[in-house]
């Protein structure tokens, strides 16, 4: 099925949304007072300064105003068209603006690409409208856009008591765009700036809505629902010019499952890649991710409700409560939110000496007494707060309504203490709603987030976005000169076209990539090593050698010619190349594994990962997509810092990792020059030896020639 993306060249470079954005005239198409659509309409009359005009086929009058039959009618520049109209009058509609010079169009219409047949040759009519008239189009198959803080509701959603703020939200479905008003629409929720429905991105796509957020001047925090990224080098540049100018993002990656992938090519068409590639890319580009709608509010909340400025790198909560069950709470969800909670022993004599019974510092169990006794609150919040370890001082209690006479006491005098302190102030209702007397204390200082987890989410995120670096990005892979494919043996295999071992070798050697001594023979009496045993003898040119006991190792020099005899029996037995390859039996210290991917849904991208026994016991991998920096490699090294295996392990030497770190940037290079025709190249094992890695096998798949 089509996914909606339907001109046969990529478009390079980005939409301009300003118009549509920001209208000073809407003209509203097929919307009539008796429409399922008015309330957005009726919401949009009463809070934005747009002037609206109304086009209607029917009705002579539309909320009280004269209705035109055409956008030609209209005696004024058109910014925005909202249509509420289907497929067919759509365009029409599309074609009508192109010829009147209109800013763009936010469609409801749905019938397009994502059902096939006509609706192919319908969308391609939509796009040929849209280019001849340079305007983007929001959706097809989508629920509209919202400006909050301009009061434009030109959406099918009602109208819900959504806070004006700094989040800017884009989705592929436009269900999820009402969800994350749901999740945000409680006392002390964060606030929304723009919302756009991307729906089947025809025209207008999450690369234009991104890069022009990322220079919106309300955007604080930009939320991404994604179930496909169609043009990934104009996304990621897009992301990286929101990272250059302070901007947060968060994503949820739709599709995650098999049975998830089959339902969103049916909803939007589009046919969703390679969840573990979002994820690396997403992370290499410096953008956080969320499972779900209220993970993705909960991780925004303080990006949102804090001024950039004071976005901290969290390295020290910590959690003053007065309820011991609310504090053993918040440390086991620190823990499983990787949030750093200091033991902060030095305060333990003041702990000891103010609160009966007190002993652990951090979360500290004030008990009621720590909030009753006079001063001693107030002289809690400003002990704490003056220590260097600390970032950030949560106070987890319920709050609901009902404590709106017990409640206010304790953080007011949060709240005054907060308001003489650099450091991040956090109140966190444990369950249900925040009491809305809470939004009277909320400041720049102090945050009322939502829940124990909620909270550790948010201060999670704020770290992690504050400690990011600000040039991280996913490179253009079409920035380096692509390269030839290499020539050589190439075989019909069952996962596509192999390149023999020859030929894959001598590919990694011209990539930089260290590889064993080898010699490839088709008979023994070819078989003279000039390097030094012992040796490995293998098939060369078979993928899976193991599955055909096509592997001798450690074989002296005089063994050579009864293994290659072995061998070559069992390829005539098994229908297999006789060719051989004889390689200098390698140790090391340790092993990893390298893989290539040339053209994964978001590019090319490397693995690495450990090798042996390791594979099984810790079963984790890490990537980059490619090209990537230096600094990349390293950092996608110190994803196994905690394992441990890289320091040296029971008792073996410390693993090289500036050499590591040169294979990768030789393999980073190589998957980028030759991402059009690898399908995946893997090196493994790789061999950690005192003089640097040594790959001693390769398996290179290539792309069949189109």
């Amino acid at each position: 099925m089509s996914d909606g993306n339907i001109s046969e060249q990529p478009r390079t470079g980005y939409l301009d949304l300003n118009r549509i954005a920001h209208p000073r005239t809407v003209a509203v198409v097929g919307v009539s007072d008796t429409s399922a659509y008015a309330a957005g309409v009726r919401a949009t009359l009463a809070e934005s300064s747009a002037e609206l005009f109304f086009v209607h086929p029917k009705v002579d009058q539309a909320f009280g105003r004269p209705v035109y039959r055409s956008l030609r009618e209209i005696d004024a520049p058109i910014d925005v068209v909202f249509s509420a109209t289907s497929a067919k009058p759509l365009v029409q509609t599309a074609i009508e603006g192109a010829e009147l010079g209109i800013g763009g169009i936010a469609t409801l219409a749905a019938g397009f690409a994502e059902i096939g047949g006509e609706g192919i040759e319908l969308s391609r009519q939509l796009v040929d409208a849209a280019r001849a008239g340079g305007f983007p189009i929001v959706g097809p198959n989508g629920v509209g856009m919202i400006n909050v803080n301009e009061g434009n509701w030109l959406t099918m959603l009602p109208r819900w008591p959504a806070r004006a703020g700094g989040i800017s939200a884009v989705t592929h479905s436009g269900g999820t765009i009402e969800a994350l008003g749901g999740a945000a629409a409680r006392p002390g929720g964060p606030g929304f700036n723009l919302m756009f429905s991307a729906g089947n991105e025809p025209v207008t796509d999450m690369a234009d809505y991104t890069r022009f957020l990322a220079e919106d001047p309300l955007t604080r925090v930009i939320v991404l629902v994604v179930e496909k990224i169609r043009r990934p080098e104009e996304f990621f540049g897009a992301a990286a010019l929101a990272r250059e100018n302070g901007k947060a993002i968060i994503a949820v990656k739709l599709g995650r499952s098999a049975r998830a992938q089959r339902l969103a090519a049916s909803h939007t068409g589009a046919i969703v890649g390679d969840t573990w590639t979002y994820d690396v890319a997403f992370r290499q580009a410096g953008i956080q991710l969320a499972g779900d709608i209220d993970e993705a509010i909960d991780r925004a909340q303080l990006l949102e409700r804090v001024p950039p400025q004071r976005w901290i790198p969290v390295k020290g909560v910590t959690v003053l409560t007065a309820t011991g069950g609310f504090a053993q709470m918040a440390a086991d969800l620190a823990e499983v939110e990787h949030v750093d909670m200091p033991e902060l022993t030095q305060l333990e004599p003041f702990v000891k000496e103010n609160i009966p019974g007190g002993d652990a510092a951090n979360p500290l169990d004030t008990t009621v007494f720590g909030l009753m006794q006079p001063g001693l609150w107030e002289a809690i919040l400003r002990t704490y707060s003056a220590e260097d370890d600390v970032d950030a001082l949560v106070y987890p209690s319920q709050f609901a309504d009902w404590d709106e006479y017990a409640g206010p006491p304790s953080v007011r005098v949060l709240a005054d203490v907060a308001a003489t302190s650099d450091k991040l102030f956090v109140v966190a209702p444990v369950a249900g709603r925040p009491g809305a007397w809470l939004e009277a204390f909320e400041s720049d200082n102090l945050v009322v987030t939502n829940g124990p987890r909620g909270f550790m989410r948010g201060l999670h995120t704020m770290g992690a976005v504050a400690r990011t670096r600000r040039d991280a990005r996913v490179a253009a892979a079409s920035a380096v000169a692509p390269s030839a494919a290499p020539a050589g043996t190439r075989l019909s295999v069952v996962e596509g076209t192999m390149l023999g071992f020859d030929a894959t070798m001598r590919m990694l050697t011209q990539a930089g990539i260290a590889v064993a001594p080898y010699l490839v023979v088709e008979s023994a009496a070819e078989a003279d090593p000039s390097f030094d045993g012992p040796y490995v003898v293998k098939l060369a040119d078979v993928a899976h050698r193991t599955e055909h006991d096509a592997v001798r190792v450690r074989v002296p020099r005089e063994g050579i010619g009864d293994a290659i005899a072995d061998l070559q029996r069992i390829a005539a037995a098994d229908g297999l190349p006789p060719t051989i390859a004889i390689q200098a039996m390698v140790d090391g210290h340790g092993e990893a594994f390298i893989g290539i991917t040339g053209r994964s849904e978001l590019g090319p991208v490397v693995v690495f990962g450990l090798g042996g026994v390791f594979v099984e016991v810790f079963k984790r991998v890490g990537g980059r997509m490619a090209p990537f920096t230096e600094q990349d490699a390293r950092e996608l090294l110190a994803e196994f810092d905690d394992l441990g295996v890289l320091d040296g392990h029971r008792g073996k030497a410390a693993w090289d990792q500036d050499a590591i770190v040169a294979t990768l940037m030789s393999a980073s290079a190589l998957a980028a020059s030759g991402r059009e025709w690898i399908d995946s190249i893997d090196i493994n094992p790789l061999i950690i030896t005192p003089d640097g890695p040594v790959a001693v096998d390769g398996l290179a798949l290539l792309h069949e020639e189109e």
